[in-house]
């Protein structure tokens, strides 16, 4: 999965979330499975985003792909639907005033997949700097 790794995040992918009401109860990053091929999501075993330290860990999160939300422990029981290689996911994460007040924001995500082949889960972390004055505000409601 190392391999793959430099893939899973891009900048141009982590965008605030605007309610109509003005208020930012986070912002999304969609990622790029980092496996050479498409799993159901109950192989999706572990998923953590952390930002300047703060854990977000993957019952807080809203995974989504091809349009479907899936929350934990539900994703642990879908083993009809797949995240592809080459599609991206959406997370939510649940930070409060999402990306905009320190100038360069640390993200970790961190996202542990059961291999077809056996042997043990390793997660696969990924780290990027975002710049709070690039990132763009998705407005909804």
């Amino acid at each position: 999965m190392e391999i793959n790794q430099k893939y899973m995040l891009n900048e141009r992918d982590v965008k605030n979330i605007i309610l109509a009401d003005g208020n930012c109860p986070g912002f999304i990053l969609k990622l790029n499975i980092p496996y050479y091929r498409g799993v159901a999501l109950s192989m999706v075993d572990d998923l953590y985003v952390k930002v300047n330290g703060q854990v977000f860990e993957k019952e807080k999160l809203i995974f989504c792909v091809d349009g479907f939300r899936y929350i934990w422990p539900q994703i642990e029981t879908v083993t009809t639907f797949r995240w592809e290689y080459g599609t991206k996911a959406t997370v939510f994460v649940p930070m409060e005033g999402g990306i905009t007040v320190t100038p360069v924001y640390h993200i970790e995500v961190g996202c542990g997949i059961r291999m077809s082949y056996g042997g043990p889960v390793r997660p696969c972390v990924a780290y990027m700097d975002v710049d709070a004055c690039k990132i763009e505000r998705i407005v909804v409601g």
